[in-house]
């Protein structure tokens, strides 16, 4: 019995340290109610929000802290001390964050303080399905860009930005002349597409239908010491997509006749590369590596023959 009595007493002062909470959360500015806000008890796993009338009610020890957290405004903790209904106020939080970009010359600007349109593309997002020419990654990123990549090995991708075409790149704020091939895009930072002609005003008449800035990596700190990235691409063309149809019976001149002179009509229509000059037939006639009589200076005859038939084939 007495030992009952003791288990009793004990639970009775547990049961006396637990307090019932009930309460609201609001905004302190507009008084108005927010639903949604989540109220933890600290160094606990008891948690409850707030439901659509900004309302809660939660269990916690005597004297226990309660954290009250939601997207937007400054968290904020109060004591537990009796059980009772309690009012929160929430302040907003002040701080605002704001979306920098690339400009001219690797200025960096606010975007809401350009008086132009500007879009950036981050460079992480398009190395995780790589395209050998970094601006193919671009497809479907910037609103009013067509990117028409070429089926052509080191051919550069069309870009029309709002209907017009589109060619200057600028490189760490150096406008480049040269394509995108030799640009990884693994160096890559950003990508920024300035668009319209006010953007123009920037480089000139060469970006009068925009631009595309591109930002490349620069060295950090990083805690982690020596880091090392590895990646490699292999293209491989099968050459002719079709073989176009050639002859193989007819070297060059006209009208059946050819004789090498020097090339540039002192033979026989020897400035004449039409394919149509005498048939293959073994013949013998004075051709560009034809041997020269060195007194006479003729340059003699050597067998007429196709040489490069099927060359195409084995290219």
């Amino acid at each position: 019995m007495a030992f009952l009595g003791s288990l009793l007493l004990f639970s009775m002062c547990l049961y006396a340290q637990n307090v019932f909470v009930k309460g609201e959360i609001v905004d302190s500015i507009n008084r108005n109610k927010i639903s949604g806000a989540t109220i933890s008890v600290l160094n606990s796993s008891k948690a409850t929000s707030t439901d659509a009338s900004g309302n809660f009610s939660l269990q916690a020890n005597k004297g226990a802290q309660l954290i009250i957290t939601y997207v937007g405004y400054t968290d904020k903790m109060i004591d537990v001390s009796e059980a009772g209904f309690v009012s929160v106020q929430l302040a907003p939080a002040t701080v605002q964050l704001t979306e920098v970009v690339v400009t001219a010359l690797g200025i960096r600007k606010e975007t809401k303080k350009l008086g132009y349109s500007v879009q950036e593309v981050k460079g992480e997002d398009l190395i995780r399905a790589r395209e050998p020419n970094p601006i193919n990654g671009l497809v479907g990123k910037v609103a009013g860009l067509t990117v028409g990549a070429s089926a052509e090995m080191l051919q550069g991708p069309q870009l029309i930005l709002r209907g017009r075409t589109i060619g200057l790149f600028v490189v760490d704020g150096v406008p480049i002349n040269s394509d995108t091939w030799n640009i990884s895009p693994d160096d890559i930072e950003t990508y920024t597409v300035l668009k319209g002609s006010t953007a123009a005003a920037l480089y000139g008449f060469r970006g009068i239908n925009g631009a595309i800035m591109i930002t490349t990596k620069r060295g950090t700190k990083d805690k982690r010491g020596v880091s090392i990235e590895f990646n490699s691409s292999t293209m491989i063309d099968n050459g002719f997509n079709a073989i176009p149809k050639v002859q193989d019976e007819y070297g060059p001149g006209d009208h059946g006749k050819y004789a090498f002179g020097d090339g540039k009509g002192s033979g026989i229509n020897d400035a004449d590369y039409d394919v149509w000059g005498p048939k293959f037939e073994g013949q013998l006639i004075p051709q560009y590596d034809s041997p020269v009589d060195a007194v006479t200076g003729v340059r003699k005859g050597t067998p007429w023959v196709n040489r490069g038939k099927d060359n195409l084939k084995r290219f």
